[in-house]
């Protein structure tokens, strides 16, 4: 929704970030909102790609505070960057507004100044995408405040090549075989074939080696192939 915008988040004439009636129009976007859990939880996660770069913002609703989690460990960010970040956090909080829930903004105050988390950098330019998967997943929110400090890092080792291949595989097997991949049933059909097809005298030859593009750890694999 964002890169649709181009650089239209603020308004010129109020130097204020636009309103959520720009966005509701996207109906292919707006199915995966649950109004619900907007209402009712402390925390909301929004993974953004924006420029072919993912981050992550947290907005914690109980203490009005707005996190930036940046595999680029971004410090000073650009004024655009800057800006986007104001209009992140209007239109989350107007998503709030949306579902039925009162502004967490101060009066006449329309978004939150995001406050960076000092956490470990993706050691390429190909990862971004990883790390913000893995955050979600790893990440006790209420400790993020605490992260900003100088000096200070999330409890999250740093992550190196080898930590980012097994992220990579695992990640790769929980989309392939989750219940919303609508080729799941297909996939695990041609898995099965695979595995039963009897290899060609080629492939028995001690002298041959097989490589797989794609490794389903044997938990999944045992659980939901065989």
């Amino acid at each position: 929704m964002f890169e649709k915008h181009g650089q239209s988040w603020m308004d010129t004439q109020n130097n204020k970030p636009h309103g959520i009636a720009s966005l509701v129009n996207h109906e292919e976007y707006m199915v995966y909102l649950d109004k619900k859990k907007l209402l009712t939880h402390r925390f909301i996660f929004a993974p953004i790609l924006f420029s072919e770069h993912w981050w992550l913002y947290v907005l914690d609703i109980e203490k009005r505070d707005f996190f930036v989690l940046d595999s680029k460990n971004i410090v000073f960010p650009s004024n655009e960057r800057s800006s986007l970040n104001r209009f992140a956090s209007n239109i989350l909080d107007q998503l709030r507004i949306w579902a039925g829930a009162p502004s967490i903004f101060d009066q006449g105050s329309c978004s939150l100044l995001p406050r960076y988390v000092n956490i470990p950098g993706q050691p390429n330019e190909t990862d971004c995408g990883v790390f913000v998967m893995k955050w979600m997943e790893l990440i006790d929110p209420t400790g993020l405040a605490a992260s900003c400090e100088a000096n200070r890092g999330y409890n999250i080792d740093k992550w190196g090549e080898a930590k980012l291949e097994e992220f990579r595989k695992e990640l790769v097997a929980k989309i392939i075989l989750s219940k919303d991949n609508e080729k799941r049933l297909e996939t695990i059909r041609i898995l099965n074939d695979m595995r039963n097809i009897r290899p060609a005298a080629v492939l028995r030859s001690p002298y041959v080696q097989v490589s797989w593009l794609i490794c389903i750890p044997s938990s999944i694999a045992s659980e939901t192939i065989l």
